[in-house]
């Protein structure tokens, strides 16, 4: 049997510089750095539009957290404050009998010291 032959192949050969090859190569390269530029500017645009997403997500929980503690901290404000009010303000006697009457003043005479 005879064994077929593969095709040689072929040697790169070098491509000869010229004006117009070096022009098509700058051409070349400037479409790829433009198309790759564009590509991450629109994924930039992408990431600060999610950003700012997230942001107002943060932000809305954030109001929704200080609206509950705000509404705590008043409700332990008014249950302070009624405490206070019971304890020491109302709960406060009018006015206390004197136990005994008041002893009239007496005449006595002060001693003077020589």
């Amino acid at each position: 049997m005879t064994r077929k032959s593969t095709p040689r192949r072929r040697t790169a050969t070098a491509t000869p510089v010229t004006p117009r090859t070096v022009l098509l190569a700058g051409l070349g390269a400037f479409a790829l750095t433009r198309r790759e530029a564009v590509r991450r500017i629109r994924s930039a645009a992408d990431r600060a539009a999610a950003l700012r997403g997230r942001a107002d997500t943060v932000a809305n929980e954030a109001g929704r957290q200080v609206a509950r503690l705000r509404e705590q901290a008043e409700a332990i404000a008014e249950r302070a404050q009624a405490e206070f009010e019971s304890r020491f303000i109302q709960a406060r006697p009018a006015a206390r009998k004197p136990r005994r009457a008041a002893r009239p003043a007496t005449g006595r005479a002060v001693r003077k010291r020589a």
